[in-house]
């Protein structure tokens, strides 16, 4: 009787999905739902509230990495890899979306192509998009990728990489995973610092931008630091 309730309960959870019925379900019925395709003869509701529990949330699952999740009771290699593979899989259809833009003119695009790369990054990453005159982009750079707390910049390797691309302008953007979009003090100085040393080399500093999700905010531009940037020449 107990196989036939699940098997119940399984048919019901799907006609649901399929009818569009799941968008407002709670993240354990998703996590529920997507479980009992990759495990088809068990019931993974507790499955579901234990891999939640441990995590502390549907994203903290879906980040965890293979290992981690292994080590909760009934998790084994197969799962886990499915599991760690939809933010794999999420990651990459976000960051392809860049291939469609290949100039970056304004504030927008910059925001764009920054959220693109940054928002579903879970420690901080420091990038650098280097560019012509025209706005058309060279190269796109990981410079730093740290903790969540932090992470470390390499001011020499900012430069070396716009002196080797023969740059005209230079983008920098990193992310607060769990955190806002506004800047430290620290990330002022810093820009302020790199602003310097990219002006003595006469190229051109677009913005620092900092990304929180799907927020973007300018550095240079926010008018809160005007004081430290009012010379700045786009």
């Amino acid at each position: 009787m107990s196989d036939l309730s699940r098997e119940g309960h399984r048919k019901r959870m799907r006609d649901t999905y399929l009818s569009g019925g799941m968008d407002n379900a709670p993240d354990h019925n998703l996590l529920e739902i997507f479980l009992s395709v990759i495990i088809p003869r068990r019931d993974v509701k507790p499955l579901a509230y234990d891999l939640i529990n441990k995590f502390g949330s549907l994203e903290g699952v879906i980040s965890a990495s293979p290992q981690d999740l292994m080590t909760v009771k009934g998790i084994g290699e197969s799962t886990a890899i499915a599991i760690s593979s939809v933010k794999k899989l999420n990651d990459r259809i976000t960051k392809n979306r860049n291939k469609n833009i290949k100039r970056i003119i304004n504030f927008n695009d910059a925001c764009e192509y920054c959220v693109n790369e940054l928002s579903n990054e879970v420690v901080e990453v420091l990038i650098e998009v280097t560019s012509r005159n025209d706005g058309s982009i060279i190269n796109k750079y990981v410079i730093s990728r740290g903790c969540v707390s932090g992470t470390n910049i390499d001011s020499r390797a900012i430069i070396n990489n716009a002196l080797r691309d023969n740059a005209a302008y230079v983008l920098i953007a990193h992310n607060h995973p769990s955190g806002s979009a506004y800047a430290s003090g620290e990330d002022i100085d810093f820009t302020f610092r790199l602003l310097n040393m990219l002006r003595d080399m006469k190229i051109n500093f677009i913005d620092h931008l900092i990304v929180a999700g799907d927020n973007c905010e300018s550095i240079i531009h926010n008018p809160l630091f005007q004081n430290h940037f009012k010379d700045i020449n786009r």
